[in-house]
């Protein structure tokens, strides 16, 4: 079986939301929204401690958008990655912003084929044996 690289950059980012949701800073105005208790709560599921190693892979992961020129075409997969993530509905996003979720999502998956490719030019970037 081979391994799927868009998805593994996909699942790559996702690990990254859910750990820097987790350990980022709680300074600036991120610290006002911790007081609010819906926040809190959303936050309360996240509560797990991350290795340096994790830690290091997430940050590694979150500068991929950076590979991806196209502005909106960069929101939108940010904004899907971050629903996947948990961080809500997918297509509330695309209602909000009058997107055809379906649209969006083909969309974003030959954008996740090019990070892909362009991820794995280097390839100390996508490991798929790490955790």
């Amino acid at each position: 079986m081979t391994a799927n690289p868009p998805q593994i950059v996909m699942d790559r980012l996702i690990e990254a939301v859910d750990v820097i949701a987790a350990t980022g800073k709680r300074d600036g105005p991120k610290a006002v929204l911790a007081a609010w208790p819906d926040y809190r709560r959303k936050t309360a599921r996240r509560q797990r401690t991350y290795s340096p190693r994790e830690i290091s892979r997430a940050e590694e992961a979150i500068t991929w958008f950076s590979l991806v020129e196209d502005p909106e075409a960069r929101r939108a997969l940010q904004f899907e990655v971050m629903c996947k993530a948990g961080a809500g509905k997918f297509s509330r996003i695309c209602d909000k912003y009058g997107w055809k979720r379906s649209t969006v999502t083909s969309r974003n998956r030959a954008v996740l084929k090019t990070l892909a490719e362009r991820v794995q030019a280097s390839p100390d970037l996508v490991d798929p044996q790490a955790p």
